[in-house]
């Protein structure tokens, strides 16, 4: 069986900015030996950082060219229920957009690719995480981070 990657949307930030820690797995993924697999929460997250950064015309065209990638765009209500398990287990460790992500790649076997540290050390079934870390305080555009979480 090909190996799945969960893309969080730090990692789609890096992919659109061409780090190279993700090149190898986008190209992975295009060739058709892996299945990379975006929810449209982390897709509509990436959108609204970029619109605030770049303006909303061209976050659209992002997005669009992600719809059009090899990603597979998976919605997030059936992982709903799901999440809201793993939103009240990892409650102040995880936001609900991140809880989303964990439950799609439970029920996917995935390697979830982050940014994001709290993934690090992760210990639930089926599923494995790779950080990528980013300078502290900076999300992967090297802006300063304003961390919220959900309650």
């Amino acid at each position: 069986m090909a190996r799945t990657y969960a893309f969080d949307t730090g990692a789609l930030s890096l992919h659109i900015e061409g780090d190279a820690r993700v090149r190898p797995v986008m190209e992975e993924v295009a060739r058709g030996a892996a299945e990379g697999i975006v929810t449209d929460l982390s897709l509509t997250e990436l959108q609204y950082k970029l619109c605030r950064r770049v303006g909303a015309k061209a976050a659209e065209a992002e997005g669009n060219r992600i719809r059009r990638s090899p990603l597979r765009l998976v919605h997030s209500s059936p992982f709903l229920d799901m999440a809201s398990r793993l939103k009240c287990r990892y409650r102040d460790r995880f936001g609900l957009a991140d809880c989303v992500l964990l439950a799609v790649a439970q029920v996917h076997a995935c390697r979830i690719l982050t940014t994001d540290s709290a993934f690090e050390g992760l210990k639930e079934l089926r599923v494995s995480a790779k950080v990528f870390p980013v300078s502290q305080g900076r999300d992967p555009e090297g802006r300063k981070r304003q961390r919220t979480r959900s309650p």
